[in-house]
């Protein structure tokens, strides 16, 4: 064999050896297959809820506007709040049965880090009774969301 048949049959070989290893690199076996990962699914932050001070409420006196805060602090994930409801605390002989907050009927999402307001009124309520206890007093709203 002469040296042009040698290098012929080299070249030949190796286009032979690349044919073969495309057809290889397409061949393939078909197969089902199963198995399992896990996922951790996050917990909703209380919601916060502030109003400022609200002033000048007498016995049977006119309903008093109040602006609540509703504030969502975590930063993960948006929280619905249904209804804002207060209820304003006893301080002394001042009892917080003597007033009424009306409810909040807010029924909407709060995004992550996000906050909106809602209002509402209050009012102390005539007891029928002397209610001089509650005179230059300051009331606690607790307020609270479902």
């Amino acid at each position: 064999m002469n040296g042009k048949q040698k290098k012929r049959l080299i070249v030949l070989a190796a286009v032979l050896v690349v044919a073969l290893a495309s057809v290889g690199a397409y061949a393939y076996f078909t197969a089902s297959g199963s198995g399992s990962g896990t996922a951790s699914v996050g917990s909703s932050d209380a919601i916060e809820l502030t109003s400022p001070l609200v002033g000048d409420l007498f016995p049977g006196g006119a309903d008093v506007p109040v602006t609540v805060t509703i504030s969502n602090a975590g930063g993960d994930g948006a929280q619905h709040v249904g209804t804002v409801s207060g209820v304003v605390q006893t301080n002394g002989s001042c009892l917080g049965s003597w007033f009424v907050v009306d409810d909040v009927a807010y029924a909407d999402t709060i995004a992550a880090g996000g906050s909106d307001t809602a209002a509402t009124v209050v009012r102390m309520l005539d007891s029928g009774s002397n209610q001089d206890a509650c005179q230059g007093l300051t009331m606690n709203i607790a307020w609270s969301s479902n």
